[in-house]
C-alpha cells in the first residue's frame, strides 16, 4: 500500500487534518444548537407576556404561576 515511510506519514497527516476539521465542524454545530436552545423563553416568561399583553387574568396568571413551581 505505502512504497515508503514518508508517503505514511503523509497520509497519516492528511487523515488527521481532516479528523481534525472534522471535530471543529461538529463543535461548531453543537456550539450553535446549544446556543439556539439556551435563548428559548422559559414557561414562566411566556406566562408573564402573556398577562402582560392581557391574553389572561390575574387570577389565571396566579393559578399557572403556582402550577409552575
Amino acid at each position: 500500500m505505502f512504497r515508503d515511510s514518508a508517503e505514511m506519514m503523509s497520509y497519516i497527516l492528511k487523515m488527521g487534518f481532516v479528523a481534525l476539521a472534522l471535530l471543529i465542524i461538529i463543535y461548531l454545530i453543537l456550539r450553535l444548537l446549544f446556543r439556539l436552545e439556551s435563548k428559548a423563553k422559559s414557561p414562566y416568561a411566556i406566562l408573564e407576556e402573556r398577562f402582560a399583553t392581557g391574553e389572561i387574568s390575574k387570577e389565571e396568571f396566579v393559578k399557572r404561576k403556582n402550577m409552575l413551581r
